[in-house]
């Protein structure tokens, strides 16, 4: 892409061009996985700079989009995790004793971070396409229609991709035991 060359050469003042060509895409990944337009909003200034200061590791392997939603997913990801520990720490306050009796002891909240972080390891350590497909319907909750209209593919093909994946993360995770 022209304005990726551009930027890359020297001219910043390029980067406007493809800020204004995705800056919708990135501000609804950001909507979608944080359910909060201020926060979307942030997010959607962060991941462009991110891109921006990254832009020069961009080796045009994949389409620019791609790469972005990328960033744009990884960074909501960070935000969502650091928001849950915000409202867990809250909330820690305002714990009765029968809360006790039902919350989650230390063991399990260790392990099901473990699963989490194995998990996406896992996802990140898978090719294109199936990362993006895994990470656009588990991540964002795409359905197969969505996923299909923003990557110019058929649904068919989206389900086939998630099984694939589905199979390919099995097979990483009995690795991993």
């Amino acid at each position: 892409m022209q304005w990726i060359r551009a930027v890359k050469a020297g001219h910043p003042e390029a980067y406007k061009f493809l800020v204004q060509r995705y800056q919708s895409m990135v501000y609804h990944v950001c909507l979608k996985m944080t359910a909060d337009s201020v926060s979307a909003k942030d997010l959607s200034q962060d991941i462009f700079l991110k891109a921006y200061s990254a832009l020069p590791a961009f080796r045009e392997e994949s389409s620019f989009s791609t790469w972005l939603y990328q960033i744009a997913v990884r960074k909501c990801l960070d935000w969502k995790r650091a928001h849950q520990r915000e409202q867990a720490q809250r909330t820690m306050g305002e714990v009765n004793e029968n809360d006790w009796v039902t919350a989650e002891t230390p063991e399990k909240i260790v392990l099901s971070e473990e699963t989490n972080s194995r998990i996406r390891q896992i996802v990140d350590e898978l090719q294109e396409p199936y990362k993006s497909a895994v990470q656009m319907y588990y991540f964002e909750q795409c359905s197969y229609q969505e996923i299909a209209k923003r990557r110019g593919i058929t649904a068919k093909t989206v389900e086939s991709q998630l099984y694939r994946a589905r199979q390919m993360m099995r097979q990483k995770g009995e690795e991993l035991r």
